[in-house]
């Protein structure tokens, strides 16, 4: 298993269990069960269920490894029999159709009793499993339970989505304006925000970075399930800041609801004061001063308090995580692959890059911050090996030595002389 496949499957693993990376052992058993009955595409493996002490284990090696700990290893189970065959099927069907009020316990015990289960014995545990995929066992539950909640502090939980916007002056063309913001729950103070053109992970990125510098590092944060919001970019750099990474159900914006009242917000009270000619530039610099001087020293009415005071309040006795610019450049590095040509050169965004020469007809990564894609640094195994800078034919020419003329002999006045 290659080390790319490697990293898929981890951040696969840190996907399901990010959500309760900063919740008591009893929410995460309840949300680890409700994990366990659904079926999770795995890179490599596809899909299957994951066992609710499999999950409890990913969560205490991520605390004590880290990320790299999700990596998997190579199997040490060979030989152990990993599903029914139809055999244990029909027995199992026809068993829990004449015994109708048996329990999984029951049924376990009668089939070990009758030695169906194989050798080795199949666990209880895939036993009970396969009874609930085929449907054997009835279960009832709600997933429409939802309660008004609030966190205790800021940065406890960050709440980001994107709103549509007027249209703008980009340059000569005019185009939609698309806000990225992240409300803060317990303060609703907004800790990042940006009109872009689009709602691409870039745009998402940016400004989750400038947030990250400027209100430190939050424990959770909720979003829902676009692109954006799913991709590799955000669950690595959730991962690597140590971010339980929380998604919504799909088309549940209620579950969303303070940030989605604050784009309501945003309509009703910041919109109507925008031009039709305002450029995308201005719309930012105005929504800036209208957060500043309006909305968070306005009185919220779901908190009875101004944002910006509760904000203060609460900072005095809530413990901020920071990470310097260099790790936050290091988190939201965008990863590229390209092949070296045989001049020890790449082409990237239209430029031309020099790259060692021991590289030539390899494939390579190259990386750069999300917000300075000319920053490009070359990775060799997730290490960085050097800073790639822009091709200077002039330079090269400069130190260029024709391969077949002994180092001893030099040029002079068109003739060589040693």
């Amino acid at each position: 298993m290659d080390e790319d496949i490697r990293e898929k499957i981890a951040l696969k693993r840190y996907q399901i269990i990010s959500p309760v990376l900063a919740e008591p052992k009893r929410a995460q058993n309840d949300y680890f069960r409700k994990q366990a009955d659904i079926d999770h595409h795995f890179p490599h493996y596809g899909v299957k269920k994951v066992g609710v002490s499999t999950m409890k284990s990913w969560l205490r090696i991520y605390r004590n490894e880290g990320f790299i700990g999700l990596k998997p290893n190579a199997r040490s189970d060979k030989g152990r029999p990993r599903r029914f065959d139809q055999h244990m099927m029909d027995l199992i069907s026809v068993t829990c159709k004449a015994y109708p009020h048996w329990n999984t316990q029951n049924l376990y015990e009668h089939l070990l009793a009758q030695d169906l289960l194989g050798h080795p014995p199949v666990h209880y545990n895939t036993l009970r499993r396969v009874i609930k995929d085929h449907g054997l066992l009835s279960t009832k539950t709600r997933a429409d339970v939802r309660k008004a909640y609030e966190m205790d502090t800021v940065n406890d939980l960050w709440v980001c989505d994107f709103m549509h916007g007027p249209r703008v002056q980009d340059g000569k063309r005019s185009v939609k304006a698309i806000l990225c913001a992240i409300i803060d729950d317990h303060s609703r103070m907004v800790v990042g925000h940006a009109f872009n053109t689009s709602e691409t992970i870039g745009s998402l990125t940016i400004v989750l970075k400038e947030a990250f510098m400027s209100y430190g590092i939050p424990k959770r944060l909720y979003v829902d399930n676009g692109p954006s919001f799913s991709s590799d970019l955000l669950v690595r750099a959730c991962a690597m800041a140590g971010i339980s990474l929380s998604h919504s159900k799909p088309y549940d914006s209620p579950s969303r609801g303070k940030i989605e009242r604050f784009f309501r917000t945003v309509r009703d009270r910041f919109l109507p004061g925008v031009q039709d000619s305002i450029t995308l530039h201005e719309i930012n610099e105005a929504f800036y001063l209208w957060l500043k001087d309006d909305y968070h020293h306005k009185l919220h009415t779901g908190i009875n308090e101004k944002p910006i005071d509760r904000y203060h309040v609460s900072l005095e006795k809530a413990s901020i995580r920071r990470l310097s610019k260099t790790e936050l450049n290091d988190i939201f590095l965008i990863r590229h692959e390209r092949i070296v040509n045989n001049d020890s050169t790449i082409s990237f965004k239209g430029a031309i890059y020099e790259v060692p020469t021991a590289y030539i007809r390899q494939k390579i990564e190259i990386r750069h911050p999300v917000d300075d894609p000319e920053d490009l640094y070359l990775y060799d195994n997730n290490i960085r090996v050097a800073s790639i800078k822009l091709l200077d034919k002039k330079e090269n020419a400069r130190t260029f030595r024709p391969q077949n003329i002994p180092t001893h002999l030099s040029f002079h006045k068109g003739r060589i002389a040693s």
